[in-house]
């Protein structure tokens, strides 16, 4: 059975806190990672996470919302800062080397991601029940992790492809970052979308 928090387990909380709440999913392709826990998250390790997250997350909109900004129309400006750009991408290319030289990315899985719940196929066995922490890394330069914690709902075996189906239902997510972490998702799920013709292109060339 399962720890409860003063009476009510986080999972527990969340459905009696969201039920009448949609439930929005992206589906992404992401570096990710998940170990196996001996019990559930305690409070202490939650807000940790949360606090984490939020500053990870925010740092991660902020850059989207920079390259969102209008480029100059005169294109005399454009092409006046266009050294200055690249000079940044490449400070902030070597930086993020730098910094996250001894960080390996864990391969890449294609996920369902909700405020709530999230779906994958694990190579190797999980059983329903586990608790996970899981990490999803958003940014291929700046390798802060998104920590979450879930509890395995579903595990189904491949008896085809070996592992196992998995839907685990996420730990609840505080409030001032769970619609930023929705927005995260949605974008990253639109440029994924938009790279793929691009893709498809150059690769029937």
């Amino acid at each position: 059975m399962l720890d409860d928090w003063a009476g009510t387990s986080p999972l527990r909380a969340r459905r009696e806190v969201m039920s009448d709440r949609p439930i929005f999913l992206s589906r992404l392709a992401l570096p990710v990672s998940w170990e196996t826990l001996d019990r559930a998250p305690s409070p202490e390790d939650c807000d940790r996470a949360a606090s984490a997250n939020a500053g990870v997350v925010g740092f991660l909109l902020h850059g989207v919302d920079l390259d969102a900004v209008p480029r100059p129309s005169d294109e005399n400006l454009a092409e006046a800062l266009a050294p200055l750009r690249i000079k940044l991408d490449m400070v902030i290319d070597m930086l993020g080397r730098l910094t996250y030289r001894d960080v390996i990315l864990p391969p890449v899985h294609d996920i369902e991601l909700g405020t709530g719940r999230m779906t994958w196929h694990s190579p190797v066995p999980l059983r329903s029940g586990d608790w996970l922490r899981i990490k999803l890394y958003f940014d291929q330069k700046i390798l802060e992790p998104i920590v979450l914690y879930g509890h395995v709902e579903s595990s189904v075996g491949d008896d085809a492809g070996g592992g196992c189906g998995v839907q685990a239902e996420l730990a609840e997510i505080p409030a001032h970052t769970e619609e930023a972490f929705a927005r995260l998702a949605f974008l990253a799920q639109r440029r994924q979308l938009a790279q793929r013709p691009a893709a498809a292109a150059r690769s029937e060339r």
